[in-house]
């Protein structure tokens, strides 16, 4: 049993059915009504076997929860129905090719590192990545050069396409470019420029939009599949609405071998997957096929709400689209807000709107708080949001450092390949006495999880010094035990810091 199911038909398996289908999720409901005799995985059978809390609560679900069966309905195992999904996912999102992802966008962020080169191949990566970049690199063997992120207001986004060019310029033999767009914050850059960059040098356009996915509703240009990029990924449970741990890889393009997707997927996944996590894909894409722009729209028209409401209120300063420099956007789903001019910090902010307001915001950092917005909002819920930032405003905050700057990300000063660091012999030293080490493995803010250092990169006294900051403030560090970090041993110093 293959974890990505073989392409063998000759008919496309998705001709069988249309986009009000979800033959996945349907194979696995009409194949619960047959109660058959079960002498097979899983060993829950249907739920008999979990705890009373789970039988309770996930009777209905528990009967989903199939193994490699070799006939589901009508005579066709559950490879056909996966296959027969993904092929409508491509249709519907506008990919030559989707897969269906149950480890996370991380997990198709590994694959197409996996895909596109050699070990000791160059790539060329936006460095606002996510962490999971960085473990595709010490996977794939390949080699990073970083390109600098566009600072907007503290927050990392996409690169301009000038710097892009001359990124490529300077390194003809990068065998692919990795951008982030959008980022954590929902600031969008000019992507299609940037694809035409890539499409000039003849090198593939790798997309981590695990932020993005849902801008296809809302008629944004800057969507991965209508700028153009050969290769995109979506973290579908964070605004799209299937359940967490799902994602889609898309091909848009022939650049990239749909044979060695296929073989990394192979390599990271499961071989046994899923299938509920698998049928909530199926399902979502039918649902938002169906109802996507109405759904998006509406969260939409919540988030303009929000917005405007806080921009009202003294002591607030709430990022807008307006700010932005020509070429860039804001996701309209996500609501960056500060309230520093009101002496809050952004961590005791959300400490305030979690414990005494019962306001669970998506993250907080030393001067901002951050919000998504779904389209199962509820109106009640908007206001307790907005009555609580209405307290805190006209309220005094504790005060904060004004000396807050960005991470000063390294730019890529590589004294080692991330592989070879982090399969050198290693100690970990305490935060602060690192500086001028050399990285063992990655440090990060969490989140958004763009690392600080990765494995192999020197790290320098800037680096520590705000890393210690951001620990003070209250900021979680993925990365450092206590306050060990790893670093290779030896003569592992790489100068002055």
């Amino acid at each position: 049993m293959q974890n990505q199911p073989p392409f063998t038909a000759c008919v496309p398996y998705a001709d069988l059915f249309s986009q009000k289908d979800a033959p996945l999720l349907d194979a696995l409901l009409a194949y619960a009504k047959r109660r058959m005799l079960p002498f097979h995985m899983p060993g829950h059978r249907g739920g008999g076997f979990a705890e009373g809390v789970w039988r309770r609560r996930g009777k209905d679900l528990f009967s989903l929860d199939l193994t490699e069966i070799s006939e589901v309905v009508s005579g066709r195992d559950l490879d056909f129905f996966w296959r027969a999904a993904e092929e409508l996912a491509a249709r519907a999102f506008g990919a030559r090719r989707s897969y269906f992802l149950v480890n996370g966008a991380s997990s198709g962020i590994l694959a197409a590192l996996l895909s596109v080169g050699c070990p000791g191949a160059k790539i060329l990566i936006a460095r606002n990545c996510h962490l999971s970049v960085i473990n595709g690199l010490i996977l794939s063997g390949l080699l990073p050069v970083f390109i600098p992120p566009r600072w907007i207001d503290g927050h990392p986004a996409l690169p301009p396409r000038t710097v892009v060019e001359e990124a490529l310029r300077r390194h003809p033999d990068a065998v692919a470019l990795l951008v982030t767009n959008p980022g954590y914050q929902g600031i969008c850059g000019p992507l299609a420029g940037v694809a035409a960059a890539a499409e000039s040098a003849g090198i593939p356009l790798l997309v981590d939009e695990a932020h993005g996915g849902h801008l296809c509703y809302l008629d944004r240009e800057v969507e991965a599949s209508a700028a153009g990029a050969d290769l995109w990924v979506w973290g579908t449970h964070k605004l799209m609405g299937s359940l967490t741990q799902t994602g889609l890889l898309h091909l848009g393009s022939e650049k990239i071998p749909a044979d060695r997707v296929e073989q990394a997927l192979s390599l990271i996944s499961s071989t046994s997957p899923s299938y509920i996590l698998l049928a909530s894909l199926d399902s979502t894409r039918r649902h938002l096929y169906l109802n996507g722009r109405e759904l998006f729209a509406r969260a939409a028209v919540y988030g303009e709400k929000i917005r405007k409401e806080l921009s009202n209120l003294p002591g607030v300063k709430v990022l807008t689209g307006e700010e932005l420099p020509p070429g860039y956007g804001l996701d309209p789903l996500k609501v960056v807000f500060s309230l520093a001019p009101a002496g809050w910090p952004g961590y005791a902010a959300e400490k305030v709107l979690r414990e005494k307001y019962r306001v669970q915001v998506e993250y907080a950092d030393s001067r901002n708080v951050y919000l998504i917005i779904s389209p199962a909002q509820k109106p009640g819920e908007i206001r307790g949001l907005l009555k609580a930032c209405r307290a805190l405003a006209e309220s005094r905050g504790p005060g904060l450092d004004e000396k807050t700057t960005p991470p000063p990300f390294s730019g890529g000063e590589l004294f080692l390949p991330p592989r070879e660091a982090v399969a050198a012999v290693s100690t970990r030293v305490p935060l602060r006495a690192a500086a001028g080490r050399v990285a063992a493995g990655w440090v990060a803010a969490y989140p958004p999880g763009i690392p600080l250092w990765i494995p192999g990169e020197r790290i320098t006294g800037a680096m520590v010094e705000w890393a210690l900051a951001f620990q003070a403030a209250g900021g979680c560090l993925r990365g450092v035990q206590g306050d060990l970090t790893p670093v290779v041993a030896g003569g592992a110093r790489a100068g002055k810091s």
